[in-house]
């Protein structure tokens, strides 16, 4: 009788091979090089968008955006023109898990750190929650009593965000605090994974490290300097940081035994930030498909300031004279005293922008009975509305450059698949990532220098994905074709499980040695009915948490 081998998962989140593969050459990575040499490897697609709330809920369910309804970390009123969003998505919301799924066929399964796992749900093993998880929550293991199993030192991500009570939005601790915090974030991961790969019975196991994509949001500066072997001001203590990642994988693959299968996968990749602007409100305007609202007398502070700042001198002459954190308090000023008041005149708008992340921008058509002042009726006003949109977006050029900005302009239902899909803006453009989409009116432009942004990493859409182990043939070259969603599929595979019919990837068989793939093909479950929509799922969070998880991910820059 033939056992199935176990598997365990390492998240790099946001690892990508263009920092990866460098580091790997120049031997600061020895562990992770010789599994690569000894399996496969390739680029991962990730989500529209590359975000982690999108991306980690597609693995997790092994869907795309549109059967599970996550592309941003909250839901929005669209009836009520909300384009920031309310409440915070969870794990209620998913009426299967891939661990559930493994559990389902008796596997017995360790979950630590995943994202959106928070609050933990029953498994056939146990769970550590990750990211989203609130400060001080209960809920945060499965069994409870698994949390006495934690130790002091462990941390589900960082706190230098936190300036007291409080979260900061600018003025970050100095670097080397903020990667000495990383590091033990990273060292507590890996003695807490080891200790319970040696300690649980386990066939599936999986562990996320966060602090990649800490590093590489806040640290990308120095990438360049780092890969050329040029000095920089944190050289030595982020090449330490990648020496006790890569020290941490071989521990981890140590415990698991080489009778294991190891893949490694991250939700996204990493770039530089975005240095350009663009007016996505304004570009809607002068096509004619958005009408400010007029103004309200000289008190109404919002209309005068984006009045002023449509004045291309007058608005660099302040920039020029004004410090950065002087323009912020401005603008937070004026937004509270005249928040109140509607942006648009929806009457006569006919699509306005819904940002969705950095450089994946939404525009949403202001259709009748589906907004509360909606202008355009359904049908073939509502189509050519979107024709309109994705022809001039397709044109778009930067004075500054000449070139293109816009890599794709669809239709939602190009995109994605689902009961979800009506829920997404009307037609989404994803820019070149050097850009920006705002939602101002205020540009005296449609294209604007981005300056000083919060963090200067921000996601691409190539992650990364590896497989080795005694089942993996090894392959030299990159691995064509792979998508986040396959990685759901696989792992099921990888453990002997049938693949139910509602998945959307595929089982990367190109992974496995063909005479094991003739004797195991892959089974797919037409018998068990896969639910077509997520729960609705309760009121979960208190407003403390509520609260206290908004100013966190503002902090990250994922919440404006």
């Amino acid at each position: 009788m033939t056992t199935t081998p176990r598997l365990l998962v390492i998240g790099l989140d946001g690892g990508t091979f263009d920092l990866l593969r460098p580091l790997m050459a120049q031997g600061h990575m020895p562990n992770l090089a010789e599994l690569v040499d000894h399996g496969c490897w390739g680029p991962l697609a990730s989500t529209i968008p590359p975000f982690t709330g999108a991306a980690w809920s597609t693995f997790i369910t092994g869907r795309n955006p549109g059967q599970h309804g996550v592309i941003a970390f909250t839901t929005r009123d669209r009836f009520n023109y909300d384009t920031q969003g309310q409440g915070f998505v969870n794990a209620q919301r998913f009426d299967y898990t891939l661990w559930e799924l493994l559990s389902t066929a008796g596997k017995r399964v360790g979950v630590v750190n995943v994202p959106l796992t928070y609050p933990a749900r029953p498994v056939n093993g146990f769970m550590v929650t990750g990211m989203l998880t609130p400060a001080g929550a209960s809920r945060f293991t499965y069994p409870p009593e698994f949390a006495a199993r934690i130790g002091p030192d462990y941390m589900i991500d960082v706190d230098f965000l936190r300036d007291g009570e409080r979260f900061r939005l600018t003025g970050l601790p100095p670097k080397p605090e903020m990667l000495a915090q990383i590091r033990r974030m990273t060292q507590a991961r890996t003695a807490h994974g080891v200790r319970w790969l040696q300690e649980e019975a386990w066939e599936f196991f999986m562990l996320v490290y966060t602090s990649t994509d800490r590093v590489s949001h806040f640290f990308w500066d120095e990438v360049p300097a780092l890969l050329a072997g040029q000095p920089s001001p944190n050289q030595a203590e982020l090449l330490a940081f990648f020496h006790e990642l890569d020290e941490g994988i071989g521990q981890l693959a140590a415990a698991a035994g080489p009778e294991t299968n190891i893949l490694f996968m991250s939700d996204h990749g990493f770039g530089p930030a975005p240095d350009r602007r663009f007016y996505v409100n304004v570009w809607l305007e002068q096509l004619g498909l958005l009408r400010p609202r007029p103004g309200e007398g000289l008190l109404d502070l919002d209309y005068w300031r984006i009045r002023l700042a449509r004045n291309k001198r007058l608005k660099a002459a302040l920039r020029r004279i004004l410090p950065q954190s002087t323009q912020d308090a401005v603008q937070k000023t004026t937004s509270q005293a005249g928040g109140q008041k509607e942006a648009f005149d929806w009457a006569n708008t006919q699509a306005f922008f819904v940002p969705i992340y950095f450089h994946v921008c939404g525009v949403e058509v202001n259709v009748q009975g589906e907004h509360r002042a909606g202008s355009v009726p359904a049908g073939a006003q509502y189509e050519a509305v979107r024709d309109q949109i994705i022809a001039a977006a397709q044109q778009l050029r930067d004075p500054a450059t000449g070139r293109a900005i816009v890599t794709l302009a669809a239709r939602r239902e190009a995109l994605y698949d689902g009961p979800y899909v009506h829920d997404f803006p009307d037609v989404i453009l994803v820019l070149e990532p050097e850009y920006i989409g705002a939602g101002s009116l205020a540009g005296s432009s449609l294209f604007e220098p981005h300056p000083d942004p919060m963090r200067p990493g921000e996601h691409r859409e190539d992650g990364i994905f590896i497989a080795s182990g005694p089942r993996v043939v090894p392959r030299p070259g990159a691995l064509p074709n792979l998508k986040l969603w396959d990685v759901t599929a696989t792992i099921l595979y990888a453990l002997d499980v049938a693949i139910p019919a509602g998945l959307d990837g595929r089982v990367l068989t190109e992974l496995f040695d063909p005479a094991y793939l003739a004797a195991h093909p892959v089974r797919i479950d037409q018998a068990t009915p896969m639910p077509t929509a997520p729960a609705a799922g309760g009121a979960l969070l208190s407003d403390h948490e509520e609260a206290e998880l908004a100013e966190r991910l503002r902090s990250l820059g994922y919440l404006e």
